[in-house]
């Protein structure tokens, strides 16, 4: 049975790092093999299908569409794990609080992420987007605020667990001080059980960040941005229908990739179902 599971979780891990591994070998080699400019226009040359000289075709102005889809996937994967790392850091640190501090800190961070949580997450990153007027910091901010709430009640939810545990229950009446408890004791455990919900964030952060440059209030052009290179390309579907799906698709598999990864990470946990 332990083999079998074994298997099954090798399997499910498989796929999703193998996408996740070509968007990440996109951003990582890509730039390196396109000789073109991702900014430079040349409108003599818009809108030209695939070829060897651009194997994505050129978009409405001229540009290397593989060239900013590669340069694109940098700033895509980069400013997802600095959201994700950034609201991991604040959910984490605001449910140790409210699991150890007491009953006052606890009802008042928790009110904060139910309020967080009313909100429907990308109209929230939009309304800060819009309001600080478009740009990284203000996609930072708005995306991690939609994100930190849920690592914030699972933390709370596994520490106020790991508390309850006889070897913490020890160290608290040894005189142990609240941030080695924490730290040394609780951390540990809460680490493990977020891995997986920081894995589904990117997806959410990736998608939030190109509906962000789709509405032109992420990155401000000419910088290459998947979600921007859509909204460019979408008046001529027609003519550039490979320019179109180019990053799209590069979306789709970087979501996927994510979502599938998250998955298979969080089936160890459900036992039920794995004995099964």
């Amino acid at each position: 049975m332990r083999a079998e599971r074994g298997d099954g979780l090798k399997a499910g891990l498989a796929f999703p790092l193998v996408l996740l591994a070509v968007v990440a070998g996109l951003a990582m080699f890509g730039p390196l093999l396109s000789p073109h400019d991702p900014t430079v226009q040349d409108l003599l040359h818009a809108l030209e299908g695939p070829s060897l000289a651009h194997p994505l075709g050129t978009d409405h102005v001229g540009r290397d569409v593989f060239a900013r889809l590669a340069h694109g996937a940098g700033r895509s994967l980069g400013i997802a794990l600095a959201c994700v790392s950034a609201a991991t850091g604040v959910g984490l640190g605001l449910g140790l609080i409210a699991a150890y501090a007491g009953r006052w800190s606890d009802m008042a961070i928790m009110r904060l992420a139910d309020l967080m949580l009313a909100f429907p997450g990308i109209l929230l990153a939009l309304l800060i987007s819009g309001f600080l007027g478009g740009g990284v910091l203000p996609m930072l901010i708005g995306i991690k605020l939609t994100l930190w709430p849920q690592f914030a009640r699972m933390a709370r939810a596994i520490a106020q667990s790991e508390l309850k545990e006889p070897h913490v229950e020890a160290a608290r009446l040894a005189g142990f001080p609240a941030r080695t408890l924490l730290i040394r004791h609780v951390l540990p455990a809460v680490l493990r059980q977020t891995t997986t919900l920081a894995t589904l964030g990117l997806g959410a952060a990736i998608m939030s960040i190109s509906a962000l440059g789709f509405l032109g209030l992420g990155l401000q052009p000419p910088t290459p941005e998947w979600g921007a290179m859509i909204s460019e390309l979408l008046p001529y579907i027609s003519e550039a229908p490979v320019q179109m799906a180019a990053p799209c698709l590069a979306i789709f598999i970087s979501v996927l990739g994510a979502t599938l990864l998250g998955q298979a990470l969080s089936e160890p946990d459900s036992g039920k179902e794995i004995e099964r």
